[in-house]
């Protein structure tokens, strides 16, 4: 027989390809502004096409993309922002994320044309991933996506810990933006901070956290944590966020050296992804490891009952696990070191 029906469904493949476009029109719509010009009004497609200078007939199915993914809502042929786009697509707002998606989008224009390379072998360049993070647009987006992640329950999280207002001095390894670390020293005004981070990372650090008004309190300082060790003892409090998992090959000899700069009491804390006791996201989960792979890095997920071992195996006490809803993956882990 010359045509046969099929025995099942193609349209999720179908839709998994039709979902690559629709991301990169997002892009396009946050390049020329779109939700800005949407933000507190009313607005027939076509007034506002031949008010961006657009095509009518080509907007009218991009705004109907983001009807469909509710980023837009639609009346007739009046279409307003969505509370979801007010807070996170208008460029003026508090928790802006444009250039957040950018840099996401950036991680993903950088190997898409070379995934089939990589999966058979190709060496991946790390040093260029490690150097993209002192890049002034990159930290910012690493800056707005804390923002619009889990910066805020990092924060609480920590803040939450006992003797938490005793504390006098803490780090932040890997801390590139600053925010988490002004973040905790907003809730502890008698605390100073530390930044460690690559040198040409703490540099650019320095500079927003100077522009940000903490340049008194937070110092920054160029180190390379897979060579070299932090000061011993000196710390109240050892802050990470979704940095650890760059030490997985030797996440023993890393935890090591976080435990020897803590003072006896002292608090580690770590903000990072977690497949703990997560359901769904599945797609998510396995297109940001990856991502994570093709960069050069073994996986972005650390596992909670792993690293509560290992830090049992440290003596540290007090171990407490919060999950956080970051994409549905997030996990903030803190623990005590031993008097």
């Amino acid at each position: 027989m010359l045509i046969t029906k099929p025995h099942t469904d193609f349209q999720p493949v179908h839709t998994m390809l039709m979902k690559s476009l629709s991301a990169k029109v997002l892009m396009s719509a946050m390049k020329l502004k779109l939700f800005d010009y949407i933000e507190g009004k009313e607005v027939d497609g076509t007034v506002l096409a031949h008010e961006m200078g657009l095509v009518p007939e080509r907007l009218e199915p991009v705004l109907d993309i983001f009807v469909a993914v509710d980023l837009l809502f639609k009346k007739q042929d009046i279409y307003s922002n969505s509370p979801t786009a007010s807070e996170f697509l208008v460029s003026t707002a508090p928790h802006y994320q444009g250039d957040s998606m950018a840099l996401t989008m950036g991680f993903a224009d950088a190997i898409e044309n070379s995934i089939t390379e990589l999966l058979s072998g190709e060496e991946v360049d790390r040093k260029k991933t490690d150097k993209n993070w002192a890049v002034e647009r990159t930290m910012e987006g690493a800056a707005q996506e804390a923002i619009g992640g889990g910066l805020a329950d990092t924060i609480e999280f920590t803040a939450s810990l006992p003797n938490f207002d005793n504390f006098r001095s803490m780090c932040d390894i890997g801390g590139n933006h600053g925010m988490y670390t002004m973040g905790v020293l907003d809730r502890n005004e008698n605390m100073q901070g530390t930044i460690f981070d690559l040198p040409h990372v703490a540099e650019q650090a320095q500079i927003r956290c100077d522009k940000a008004g903490f340049g008194t309190r937070v110092t920054t300082t160029g180190l390379d944590f897979l060579k070299e060790h932090i000061p011993a003892e000196q710390f109240d409090l050892i802050l990470t966020s979704h940095v650890l998992y760059a030490f997985q090959h030797d996440l023993d000899t890393t935890l090591t050296k976080i435990a020897e700069g803590l003072k006896p009491g002292g608090w580690f804390v770590s903000h990072h992804y977690s497949g703990y006791g997560q359901k769904g996201n599945e797609l998510t989960k396995a297109t940001l490891e990856l991502l994570t792979r093709l960069s050069g890095y073994s996986s972005h997920f650390i596992e909670q009952e792993a690293l509560v071992k290992i830090l049992e195996t440290l003596k540290f006490e007090d171990i407490r696990c919060q999950s956080i809803s970051e994409t549905g993956l997030g996990l903030m882990v803190a623990a005590r070191k031993a008097y």
